[in-house]
């Protein structure tokens, strides 16, 4: 792979992770907010698994710091959160290239699922907790719409070379 499309493929990895961010803050009604899926997780799930040379665990934490300074949260939390996920991703990654895409999707429900609840616990920890376990929905919602998310940086990364 010659320099300019490792270059151009930073850039568009880049590009995705902040159209993931832009619709994760994307503003809604307050009771559609539990469904919002977890766009960004989504899209560093997909690119662990299709790249995992180009994006790990820096990127997973450097865009939990991002999150964590656009929702105003504790400095380190979604970071942590997102990092350790990116770890079990990493450990599994040569399985979930071969799983169904129904696994697959059972695997990020598990992993939205994980994330969340470290993220949530870990606010509880500084005295912001939920009153409801309305926050795991999204796990639900990530689940439904990956093979969607999948198929599309799925062509986006091969339209672009991107391995």
């Amino acid at each position: 792979m010659s320099d300019q499309a490792s270059g151009g493929g930073f850039f568009v990895t880049l590009a995705t992770f902040l159209l993931a961010i832009t619709l994760s803050q994307f503003p809604l009604e307050s009771s559609l907010q539990w469904f919002r899926p977890d766009f960004v997780l989504l899209v560093l799930f997909f690119w662990l698994i299709w790249a995992p040379n180009r994006v790990g665990l820096v990127y997973a934490f450097f865009i939990g710091l991002l999150l964590d300074l656009m929702r105003g949260s504790v400095l380190g939390l979604g970071a942590l959160s997102l990092t350790l996920i990116a770890f079990i991703t990493q450990l599994l990654h040569s399985r979930l290239r071969v799983f169904p895409m129904l696994q697959q999707s059972f695997v990020l429900l598990l992993l939205v699922g994980l994330n969340q609840l470290i993220y949530y616990w870990m606010q509880g920890l500084v005295g912001n907790s939920a009153d409801t376990l309305l926050f795991l929905l999204p796990a639900l919602t990530s689940a439904l719409l990956w093979p969607f998310m999948f198929m599309t940086l799925r062509r986006l990364a091969r339209s672009l070379d991107l391995n």
